[in-house]
């Protein structure tokens, strides 16, 4: 659970209440838990938990007004735009979504000051066998803090022998009631770390199959123990071990993965191992050979990985080795989670509980591997698959009145089996057929009655629905449609189907979501009378596309321009003043007329605004090629700032400098971009800057512990690092941050951000595109991406996600959020058509003539509800900025954004001598969930001499709100 600001740790889980019951050989597992509040301030809460493999949430239920209000399943990227939508009225919906892997998340808001929230999570899940008798259930959690009050209720349904419960290896008192085995715990300050554990006696009143008709059709689910004859496989000569050194793995169980290890190299009298680490990087680390089971050596180097970096699959390369044993946790946060193709079977092995166990199996069954989860299997049985065929279920003899049987043909087979599937006939006979090869067939045959009575605790026709997704889930792209469409039918949770608890019956109309049982009668009531135009206004970019554009080209045909002129001369008695613009509230509203600024008399030219006509290739400053500087301190800008250019027979030069692309240039009386180095006072960077840079990386990860969860110190650090032009460290410890949260776009932008500005063009994309794929409903990530795209060279791509970014739609609560981006868009698309060949296909012409400015400033924020302004001081000293947005020297401004991320832009086509100050002023916040600070990118376009656009990126993160921040200033000469 993450809760934001220095008042984290007043939020707490106070009460945890499980229930589980156990029917045959399926356990539902209810939690409830209760957030207090204990501050005095308003809280909002992510609780991020994993989930068993092929297990999926299938209740979710929050308190509102003092009820237990149930969810119900929504389109997931629909459920984030509703939620949102709602959230920006300070109410209470509540969302649960599947993340990356077997991972939930689900915000929890508002968390009222000394007041509790409760949420209800239930699931069900398949009992595997501890061993010939007994089968096994054990409660999970990663949840290492005290809990005020714990209570734990446990049924064993329908058993004819006594089960038995233990908890930290204590047995527990079991009562019977009926045909009911229970037991309770109830515990204060209870710290739960994985100590439950029930196990039931396999006897013959848990049958073996079970059956429950629907519509005419009877869905049926059957459980074995199969173990038959193992085949032993040849053990390998050659081993590729891919060892995941990533920050995310650190969380792994080293000690189980190493046990295998141990007991699998015991096998064998001598193989050769080969061993890469998988990460940021993919490196082969050293050769070894293991004889006799000695591998010391190698157990030493393993023992001793340094866990740091995000993850790229795209960098592994597979070896040419008789097997290859990949250790990991299946997520892939810099990249998409693909392996190269290869015949070699790949065992895929993971003792993290936050894991992609899909992914694994999927990669694992292509390349006739194994999947080893070994959180579920005991070392010996992962052993077993290591050392013996895979022994696979071939699906059933011909029946054609049995159809829709999962798992799949091809499907691994461990001695828990269990098989689920749709009888056409109330009787049936199903043959199953298991084998090591094709052509070597087993049977087992089952007995299908829909006489035989089934317990109403179950449902089968959800189990079978749970198994066609685990499978479906396999190989997610391919059917992704039909996994929406099963989720939302049986309430399930799925990667795009997501439980959501709306307020009120009318939020439910509003955005035409069918409502849980208790509010369905007044919901379909008020349907059959409302309105159409009653439902939630979808609004599109497009809507406000011609008024954008309208108002930016007559601003630039307006092609506003200074004229010196020469100054009245000083009257007697009068001392010489120095000339300072003041910004002008009362705005003319003709902007056609000459505009006279006023000023005190002084010896500086006075200035005046003509407006003439002017071709789009025409310019009227003479530009040099301008030069990126990094100045060296705050005096030195407001020195050169007040003097550079302004007073007469003052030139200022300066001495070479380094930029923050690395590039040597000096600072002469040229155009320049001066970019503010980041240097924020934290004591791990002075800690630092005190040592010598081949001691940076250990001091580093020293300090690491105390902050392994904290953004901004891997923010800190990676520019430190880069600024001491260790580049490669820098990109590897920047990349921490995308294994902090699964699924953070907000993470992701800031990250986004900085590799851009560093050049890292084709890592930046891959975070760019995951970033729209989770926000598929926000025009700024397409807008995003597209310059994203811009940067690898990939024109065409660009200009089309540009236009997407113009298709995206959004409920009319959430226009200011988005709303006024249009005016950055048009602007990238004529820079994107002007600029490189594109084919604009239908898009009207207007909207792709050349527009060129002298001067283009964009300012980017990372944080959702987050007020950020970007400040314009000109040289005549006008400030420009939302509430000032036409200056005398013809900038344009753009819309104020105080919702969303911006994107706030400040224009100007015919620029006028002297410096241009970019400031930020960080007006304010709203988000309440753990991101870091606001990160913020400006973009700055500017002409060189030739008309080429020059670039430059400036990254920064905010420190505290309305503290007004240098990012960069501009010298025109």
């Amino acid at each position: 659970m993450t809760v934001k600001d220095k008042d984290s740790s007043l939020v707490r889980l106070s009460q945890l209440k499980v229930q589980v019951k156990i029917v045959g050989n399926i356990a539902y597992t209810t939690t409830e838990m209760h957030f207090f509040n204990a501050s005095t301030r308003q809280m909002e809460a992510d609780l991020l938990f994993p989930l068993p493999e092929g297990v999926s949430v299938s209740r979710y239920a929050i308190d509102i007004n003092g009820k237990i209000r149930e969810a119900v399943p929504v389109n997931k990227n629909k459920g984030k735009q509703v939620f949102e939508a709602i959230e920006h009225r300070r109410v209470d919906p509540g969302l649960l979504e599947k993340v990356e892997g077997n991972n939930f998340k689900t915000r929890i808001f508002p968390l009222l000051p000394n007041n509790e929230r409760i949420v209800i999570i239930g699931y069900e899940q398949e009992l595997s066998m501890l061993d010939k008798t007994y089968l096994g259930y054990q409660m999970m959690s990663s949840y290492n803090k005290a809990i005020d009050t714990f209570e734990l209720n446990v049924s064993v349904v329908g058993s004819d022998a006594q089960p038995k419960i233990s908890n930290d290896g204590k047995e527990i008192t079991i009562e019977k009631l009926g045909t009911t085995y229970q037991a309770s715990i109830q515990q204060k300050n209870y710290i739960p770390k994985d100590k439950l554990l029930v196990k039931i006696p396999v006897t013959s009143s848990i049958p073996s199959v079970v059956t429950q008709e629907k519509d005419n059709q009877y869905y049926f689910y059957a459980t074995m123990h199969l173990d038959g004859a193992k085949k032993a496989k040849t053990l390998p000569k050659s081993i590729g071990l891919i060892w995941d050194v990533s920050l995310s793995s650190y969380k792994r169980d080293s000690k189980k993965e190493l046990e295998l290890l141990d007991l699998y190299f015991k096998k064998m009298p001598s193989v050769a191992v080969s061993l890469y680490l998988a990460g940021f990087h993919f490196e082969k680390k050293a050769d070894y050979v293991v004889s006799n089971g000695d591998w010391a050596e190698l157990r030493k180097t393993l023992e001793a990985i340094t866990y740091d970096g995000g993850t790229n699959y795209a960098k592994i390369e597979i070896p040419k080795k008789d097997e290859i044993l990949f250790f990991t946790d299946g997520l892939s946060t810099l990249s998409d989670a693909t392996l190269p193709e290869t015949k070699q079977p790949l065992y895929t092995i993971t003792s993290s509980v936050t894991a992609n166990y899909a992914f694994l199996n999927y990669q694992a069954i292509k390349t006739g591997g194994a999947f080893l989860n070994l959180n579920t299997l005991k070392t010996e049985d992962a052993l077993t698959l290591l050392t013996h065929r895979n022994f696979l279920f071939y699906g059933i003899k011909n029946n054609n009145t049995v159809v829709e049987t999962y798992p799949m043909e091809g499907t691994p087979v461990t001695p828990n089996f269990s098989v689920a599937g749709i009888s056409l006939l109330p009787t049936n006979q199903v043959t199953l057929l298991f084998g090591y090869d094709a052509e070597h067939l087993t049977e087992q045959t089952l007995t299908i009655s829909s006489n035989k009575e089934t317990s109403s605790d179950l449902n089968i026709e959800k189990l079978w629905a749970q198994k066609k997704i685990a499978n479906l889930e396999i190989q997610y792209n391919k059917n992704a449609e039909e996994i929406e469409t099963l989720g939302k039918k049986f309430g399930i949770i799925t990667p795009n189907t997501s439980l959501i608890v709306l307020e009120t019956v009318n939020d439910y109309i509003l955005y035409d979501i069918v409502p849980p049982a208790e509010l369905r009668e007044e919901f379909d009531k008020i349907k059959k009378t409302q309105l159409a135009n009653n439902d939630a206004k979808t609004k599109n970019n497009w809507e406000n596309i011609e008024g954008y554009h309208n108002e930016l080209e007559s601003w630039w045909k307006k092609n506003i321009k200074f004229v010196k002129k020469t100054p009245p001369p000083t009257p007697k008695g009068k001392k010489k003043g120095t000339y300072r613009t003041m910004a002008r509230r009362d705005r003319m509203s003709d902007r056609n007329a000459a505009v006279t600024i006023d000023q005190p008399t002084g010896d500086i030219d006075k200035m005046e605004v003509k407006e003439e006509s002017m071709t789009a290739n025409e310019s009227q400053v003479d530009r040099a090629k301008a030069n990126l500087v990094i100045s060296k301190n705050e005096s030195e800008r407001n020195i050169v700032n007040a003097l550079q250019g302004r007073t007469p027979g003052i030139s200022l030069n300066q001495k070479t400098n380094t930029d923050t692309d690395g590039n040597s240039t000096t600072w002469s009386n040229t155009n320049s971009i001066k970019t503010n180095s980041w240097n924020p006072d934290r004591i791990y960077l002075k800690a630092l800057e005190k040592v010598t840079p081949a001691e940076k990386y250990a001091l580093y990860l020293k300090l690491r512990e105390a902050n392994q969860a904290n953004p901004s110190y891997y923010f800190d650090v990676a520019t430190h690092l880069y600024n001491t032009g260790d580049t490669e460290k820098a990109l590897l410890i920047l990349s921490n941050i995308a294994e902090l949260d699964l699924e953070n776009h907000q993470l992701y932008k800031s990250l986004l951000f900085v590799l851009r500005q560093w050049g890292a063009n084709e890592l930046a994309l891959h975070v760019a595109k995951k970033i729209a794929v989770w926000r598929a409903h926000e025009p700024q990530s397409y807008r995003d991406l597209a310059l994203t795209l811009e940067d690898n060279k990939q024109y065409q791509e660009a200009y089309d996600t540009l236009l997407k970014s113009l298709e995206t739609n959004y409920y009319g609560e959430m226009s200011g959020v988005y709303q006024g981006i249009e005016d950055i868009i048009l602007m990238d698309i004529d820079r994107l058509a002007a600029t490189h060949k594109i084919n604009t296909g239908k898009l009207d012409k207007k909207y792709v003539d050349a527009k060129p400015v002298d001067l283009r400033i964009i300012l980017n924020w990372n944080q959702m509800d987050t007020d950020i302004d970007l400040h314009i001081i000109e040289p005549t000293n006008e400030e420009c900025y939302y509430a000032h947005k036409d200056t005398e020297i013809g900038a344009r401004f753009s819309k104020d954004f105080t919702q969303g991320y911006g994107p706030e832009q400040y224009l100007l086509r015919n620029a006028i001598k002297g410096k241009y100050q970019i400031k930020t002023n960080y007006y304010g916040e709203t988000k309440l969930t753990e991101t870091g600070p606001a990160t913020v990118l400006v973009e700055i376009y500017i002409k060189d001499k030739t008309g080429k656009i020059v670039r430059k990126l400036q990254t920064i993160q905010l420190g505290k709100v309305k503290e007004n921040q240098n990012l960069a200033e501009i010298t025109i000469e």
